[in-house]
């Protein structure tokens, strides 16, 4: 999950570069704005589930700003959604998505738009935005609008960038879940089937699946993008599953709604974060 998609066309076309830091990505965010041009494409509608995409975003700073350790202690509501670095990661998101000059169509884009659609302004002519953050599988959603676009060529990621050095660089990540109907000796030996390296380059060399198995070679993905992703997450020096998606529901959609109001209204920042600390605490019992 801990990817930023670009156009490297539109990239080379501008002279922008790669950011390697969030500084860096803060810094390009604004010499982009200062051309009069839009650095962003967000969009959180997602029906029901609207606002999900922007849990991503929470998440994956916090891990980068509070370290492994407090990502850990904040989805076991071990720590209180008030706490200062919970506070701190939503502030840091704001930057950009609080930015009107930042994001494509203001607070009003960010709401309305479909997640699966957001991107597709980084490929009108001229860019309508410049770099998008989504899970690997936003690409599904680019080569069906755009099927003539090439992956490496038209579209491109790099990682989410460090924020605090000394939290290193970990990556978010998520995930399709087996479980037994049936407690069987079969039953147990087709699981552990599934999660070897033999059963899991199956579905890699099919695409639009990374292996949590780390022998599964990168070189068994059927593109070259998906076989860098796999490098990097095989590589990675820590990964953390998705916080929002190992809280209970009623956290879970408490964050979600939280994001959105946010947007629409950060100065509202502490009541939203006390909205959801009283659902925590109530599902938390």
């Amino acid at each position: 999950k801990s990817l930023i998609w670009y156009n490297p066309k539109a990239f080379k076309a501008a002279g922008y570069d790669v950011p390697k830091t969030w500084n860096d990505l803060l810094a390009l965010s604004d010499k982009i704005a200062a051309a009069g041009k839009t650095p962003w494409c967000v969009g959180r509608a997602s029906g029901a589930a609207s606002g999900w995409p922007a849990t991503d975003w929470i998440e994956d700073i916090m891990l980068r700003t509070a370290g492994v350790d407090t990502y850990d202690q904040w989805w076991q509501h071990k720590i209180s959604w008030t706490d200062p670095a919970v506070k701190n990661a939503w502030t840091t998101w704001g930057k950009i998505v609080a930015n009107d000059k930042y994001v494509f169509g203001g607070k009003q884009g960010v709401l309305s738009t479909n997640f699966g659609q957001s991107p597709f302004p980084m490929f009108t002519d001229p860019p309508s935005c410049y770099m998008h953050r989504q899970a690997s599988f936003i690409t599904d959603f680019i080569q069906k609008q755009y099927p003539k676009l090439k992956s490496g060529e038209d579209f491109n990621f790099f990682p989410f960038p460090p924020i605090d050095s000394a939290k290193g660089n970990p990556l978010l990540v998520a995930g399709d879940l087996f479980g037994m109907f049936r407690d069987t000796p079969q039953s147990r030996a087709l699981i552990k089937y599934l999660t070897t390296a033999d059963a899991q380059s199956i579905w890699a060399k099919r695409g639009g699946f990374l292996s949590a198995n780390k022998t599964v070679p990168p070189s068994v993905y059927p593109d070259l993008l998906t076989q860098q992703i796999a490098d990097m997450l095989a590589k990675a020096s820590a990964v953390r599953f998705d916080a929002s998606d190992l809280m209970p529901e009623a956290v879970n959609s408490a964050f979600w709604k939280g994001t959105l109001d946010y947007v629409q209204n950060p100065a509202n920042l502490d009541n939203v974060l006390t909205t959801i600390e009283k659902a925590a605490k109530d599902a938390y019992k």
